[in-house]
């Protein structure tokens, strides 16, 4: 889900550079009311602080660390930080998101976490714009002279990378965790797919 929010941030309008495609792509995104809305449940709900928990193990960080040093990852990260985004910035805000309150609970317990989750999604569905985002990227990507549809298919053509990194032990074991607390991750891994036509 970390990266699909990523690449919905990214984008490109004619003639515009990807900086200031992305600032077009942010208000959709209203991250401030996201980052609230996910420290309030964080804080307040024992389950949704167990998942919170579970994404300071070990586990979760060994498949972070899959992610991060994916090759296809770095070459694309390379790529927009010469074009003023910064990918780095943006996993590093998530990271410092996910750390904002310690929970101390048993990372062993597996109580299923879905109501409570499903809700705060919910809440944060509803303060975005997702499919306005998705919309203007789709316009961006349509535009040949668009460096958001550069990104785009950069991404697109790295498929077996990122595909690698989904069936990696250490990304297999973390997806796993997560549907034990009840997150949809096979849904999410199929938006990303359908994102970029990988079906």
């Amino acid at each position: 889900m970390k990266f699909i929010i990523l690449l919905a941030l990214f984008g490109a309008a004619y003639g515009q550079s990807l900086r200031a495609e992305v600032d077009q792509l942010l208000p959709f995104l209203n991250m401030d009311q996201v980052r609230s809305i996910y420290q309030r449940y964080v804080q307040t709900d024992a389950q949704v602080g167990e998942i919170w928990s579970f994404l300071q193990s070990a586990e979760t960080d060994a498949a972070w660390r899959v992610l991060i040093a994916t090759p296809e990852l770095q070459e694309i990260s390379a790529w927009t930080e010469v074009r003023g985004v910064s990918i780095r910035d943006y996993l590093n805000g998530i990271a410092a998101m996910l750390g904002l309150t310690p929970i101390t609970r048993s990372v062993n317990a597996k109580t299923p976490a879905s109501r409570s989750w499903n809700a705060m999604m919910d809440e944060i569905r509803a303060a975005t714009d997702l499919a306005g985002a998705e919309a203007l990227a789709r316009s961006f990507i349509a535009n040949p002279s668009s460096e958001f549809g550069e990104l785009y298919r950069m991404t697109q053509a790295r498929r077996a990378g990122f595909t690698r990194v989904i069936q990696h032990p250490d990304v297999t074991r973390f997806s796993a965790q997560l549907r034990a607390f009840g997150v949809d991750v096979d849904q999410i891994i199929s938006r990303f797919q359908a994102f970029f036509g990988w079906n």
